[in-house]
């Protein structure tokens, strides 16, 4: 270094390069981001670094990152290191297979009990819904055997003509017994039809060859059912071969 060099002190570069003997400096800026702009610089020679002589070193060069054996900057080493392994994820292994092949597996199990809970969902609910009818049902019957002898003294006064047609009480009666229709309910039993111990019940019996089947002779009290549910037999008196 010349002695101009060493005597200004304040115009030392900090890299510590130095061209030529008359004591002029030049100084690289070897910093990656622009200061300026923010922008990232290409890799290269940084901006406003000169060509320095062969064999010469700075201090930035002693202090700069070191580098591979051959030259590799460590960081597109790693680059290219992360980028094989995203390479390797790609195309699976034997080990990648069997795990994928678990997980199928997984998801068809999960398949098979969702079938199942979803099976036993729907049962569950036509249960249920069978259930409330049934219970529906049962509820409205009670009601409708309640007013039974109400309809046989309905019966009885028309029979007897107390309930006259036209009258008040014939038109009350009248609608009682559509109401209870509506609920499905309804008379059953009458003279010549053939004896059923499901729905009617023999009070007498009468034998006769005029038959081949028993048969209802007289009914003594109607028998009433609110759909296929018997409310109530019809109370009759039969007659038929011994």
């Amino acid at each position: 270094m010349t002695e101009n060099a060493g005597t200004n002190p304040q115009q030392e570069p900090r890299d510590g390069s130095a061209e030529g003997q008359g004591g002029s400096f030049s100084f690289a800026d070897k910093r990656r981001v622009d200061p300026t702009d923010g922008t990232v610089r290409p890799s290269g020679p940084a901006a406003g670094e000169q060509e320095q002589p062969e064999g010469a070193a700075s201090a930035d060069d002693a202090s700069a990152p070191s580098q591979g054996a051959e030259g590799v900057d460590p960081i597109d080493a790693e680059a290219a290191e992360l980028f094989a392994e995203a390479e390797q994820g790609e195309t699976p292994g034997a080990a990648s297979d069997a795990r994928v092949a678990e997980l199928e597996g997984r998801v068809a199990e999960l398949q098979e009990e969702l079938k199942r809970a979803q099976a036993e969902y729907v049962n569950s609910r036509r249960r249920i819904e069978a259930s409330a009818q049934v219970g529906t049902e049962t509820a409205v019957a009670g009601v409708l055997s309640s007013l039974i002898g109400v309809l046989d003294d309905v019966e009885l006064g028309r029979q007897h003509g107390d309930i006259a047609e036209g009258t008040p009480f014939a038109s009350i009666a009248s609608k009682l017994e559509d109401a209870l229709r509506a609920h499905g309910m309804e008379r059953f039993g009458a003279e010549g039809e053939a004896f059923d111990p499901t729905i009617h019940e023999a009070l007498m019996h009468e034998d006769s060859d005029e038959v081949e089947v028993a048969e209802i002779k007289t009914v003594l009290q109607r028998g009433y059912r609110m759909k296929e549910r018997v409310l109530r037999p019809a109370r009759v008196a039969t007659r038929g071969p011994q």
